[in-house]
């Protein structure tokens, strides 16, 4: 174990004084009196330990210095004043060293106080109460072994319990990592709200701020989800709770994500009295999710949409199309000469590039085009409510894309684009037929010379 701190030695302290006082009232109703020596020494002991308090000698060894103190004291008084109530403070201390959850200074304080007692017994056998004078030496020591046995169980009982708590603290700890969690009650008749500090860990904002005007919590509210916030809190007067996550738009123009729960309360009539809440924020974990999300559906060499946002973008654009009965077109795109560089370069280089290419052509295309990477050096695009003309530029756009040079690490690099193009529903009526035939108007640009688009 670690150290005591200064707490353990404040506790040790106060209950040193508690003591002090009760035996001195004891020793004044009974009529006892210690000689002036008697009185500064004790004096001194006492004053001690505060101003070792003082100090920072507690930061080495004060438990034990402490302790030692208090044999002290307690064995002066049992010498001068051999009494039962004296023998039985001295046994106390035994017992204030469990405060410091520590074996050693359990057994050091026990050894001392059984060693004084005895010697006590020898000198003053006959000065000791009735009870006392007539027992053996060997009955302060089995008492004493007794005491020490159950300390160090009480000792050992409280340290599992304080690695339990601690264990249990920490575990609340994880859970709360990263999240800012904060509860808060409104009363509807007064119009009162009350808010936990962990509002300002979310808003960065005092719960003072909200508590005085209620309102302005509302207006953290993201434009976007206040609707649905305002049907939550009507569910919650008519009795019912929720869960929902939304937005909060703080002042310095950050969003958080929030996961909100609140219960509402009724009086004995049935009439709702109070709303309770806990607002957990999920904004790290929007972050991780959206991190998996893109992975999922991103090329992680371009950051361009993938194979699968690609189809499910192609599933939702031609659901919309059919009903407008307006063309589709998918442009094919193959790099020319990239193996080239590959092998040249190396593949390091080779990445560089295609993300380069990647800007380029997404440079050219309109704001409603969709283009992705399928991988290695193919880039497909969705052309939507497009003519053949349309298609053209677009593809005349691309082509001319690739007419300046590519500076990655120092080199200028030369590559083309051959490209195919498939048009819905003339070339086919699923994506599947659409990609075959713009792959193969693709090949045929290339057996044409290469850098240049073909139709299918």
């Amino acid at each position: 174990m670690g150290r005591p701190t200064d707490q353990h030695n404040l506790i040790m302290l106060k209950m040193l004084w508690f003591i002090t006082i009760i035996t001195c009232l004891l020793d004044l109703v009974q009529g006892k009196h210690y000689t002036l020596f008697q009185y500064i020494i004790m004096l001194t002991i006492l004053l001690l330990p505060t101003l070792l308090l003082l100090g920072d000698i507690f930061l080495i060894r004060g438990s034990y210095l402490l302790v030692t103190v208090l044999i002290l004291y307690f064995s002066l008084r049992l010498f001068w004043q051999p009494s039962l109530i004296n023998l039985l403070l001295l046994y106390l201390v035994m017992f204030l060293t469990v405060i410091y959850r520590q074996t050693a200074l359990i057994l050091t304080a026990s050894i001392a106080a059984i060693v004084v007692s005895i010697i006590v017994f020898q000198l003053h056998s006959g000065s000791l109460v009735d009870a006392v004078e007539r027992m053996h030496p060997v009955w302060f020591i089995i008492p004493g072994l007794i005491l020490i046995i159950l300390m160090l169980v009480l000792n050992r009982f409280i340290l599992v319990s304080h690695r339990s708590t601690k264990k249990e603290q920490q575990q609340w700890h994880n859970i709360q990592a990263g999240f800012a969690i904060l509860t808060w009650s409104y009363e509807l008749k007064r119009g009162q709200l009350f808010m936990s500090k962990g509002i300002e860990e979310l808003t960065g904002l005092p719960a003072d701020f909200f508590i005085k005007r209620p309102e302005r919590m509302q207006k953290l509210v993201h434009p976007y989800d206040s609707l649905r916030l305002f049907e939550a809190y009507k569910d919650l007067l008519a009795g019912k709770k929720r869960v929902l996550e939304h937005r909060l738009l703080l002042t310095d123009g950050s969003i958080r994500w929030v996961q909100h729960l609140a219960l509402p309360f009724q009086d004995k009539a049935g009439n709702i009295t109070r709303l309770d809440g806990l607002i957990i924020d999920m904004s790290k974990q929007r972050v991780r999710e959206e991190k998996i999300k893109h992975m999922a559906f991103y090329d992680q060499l371009t950051g361009l949409p993938n194979r699968i946002m690609f189809e499910n973008y192609f599933a939702l654009t031609l659901a919309g199309q059919i009903h407008q009965e307006q063309k589709l077109a998918l442009i094919f795109i193959d790099l020319d000469h990239f193996k080239q560089v590959n092998d040249e370069l190396g593949h390091d280089v080779g990445d560089l590039l295609l993300k380069e290419v990647g800007i380029r052509i997404k440079g050219v295309m309109r704001e409603n085009d969709l283009l992705a990477r399928l991988g290695g050096d193919e880039f497909i695009a969705l052309l939507s409510s497009v003519s053949h003309e349309t298609i053209t530029m677009v593809a005349e756009r691309i082509i001319d894309a690739f007419s300046r040079n590519f500076v990655v690490k120092g080199h200028e690099l030369r590559v083309g684009a051959s490209i195919g193009i498939s048009v819905y529903p003339k070339d086919g009526r699923d994506l599947e037929t659409l990609i075959k035939s713009a792959d193969k108007a693709m090949y045929t640009a290339k057996k044409k010379g290469k850098n240049q688009y073909y139709f299918g």
